[in-house]
């Protein structure tokens, strides 16, 4: 079973989000998302994530290799997984909670026991989750040319109700159904026949470590 370790990390910033990102880089702890698990959909984009903690957010710094960007939904809790996407979802208790985010940082989140009973996260809630995009609505490539992207997102501690020292179990995603090319990649493996990121009985470990 896949297993990472999340470091405390004092310095990080939301005031900051390119130096925040490069400690990230520099002292975070590392995955590859890079576990394809569908013969059908084996097309493998580079996607690193590093990961860190303060006291009052967990930070994902998602590094994407070169992809043809999509980018079609703008606002919040719209399909973001049909675009270029990262994802991350965790589980609690007897429910777990994805967070799916595009590249323009457009987030989709919701909570729920299983795929069919899902309840959204709130708009006050939602706009707690912070977001710093290397590209703007204005900036998109044209997406005939791939290119290499970045996201960095900070989700409250509180809103996911973990603390120092928190266990718990997640996995990381990056997919694009409607992309030129759809992917659906993988932190910790999935065994199911086809695609399915709602999959919490293949979850990895995931620990904040303790303060230094």
């Amino acid at each position: 079973m896949s297993e990472l370790k999340i470091p405390f990390l004092n310095e990080l910033s939301p005031s900051n989000p390119i130096f925040t990102a490069s400690q990230l880089i520099a002292s975070g702890g590392m995955i590859k998302i890079d576990k394809i698990n569908w013969n059908n959909f084996s097309h493998l984009i580079e996607v690193k994530v590093y990961t860190g903690y303060d006291d009052r957010y967990l930070w994902l710094n998602y590094q994407v290799g070169g992809e043809l960007i999509r980018a079609v939904c703008h606002a919040d809790q719209e399909p973001v997984w049909q675009d270029s996407c990262v994802e991350f979802f965790i589980e609690q208790e007897d429910f777990y909670r994805n967070f799916e985010f595009n590249c323009l940082g457009v987030c989709l989140s919701a909570s729920g026991s299983d795929r069919h009973s899902r309840k959204s996260l709130d708009k006050s809630s939602l706009d707690q989750v912070l977001r710093f995009p290397l590209f703007t609505p204005e900036t998109l490539p044209d997406g005939e040319t791939p290119v290499s992207w970045s996201l960095a997102v900070a989700i409250p501690l509180q809103l996911i109700g973990l603390k120092a020292g928190s266990e718990f179990r997640a996995n990381f995603y990056k997919c694009g159904d409607e992309t030129s090319v759809p992917h659906y990649l993988s932190w910790s493996p999935i065994g199911t026949l086809n695609p399915d990121f709602h999959q919490p009985a293949y979850f990895g470990l995931v620990k904040l470590e303790d303060k230094v």
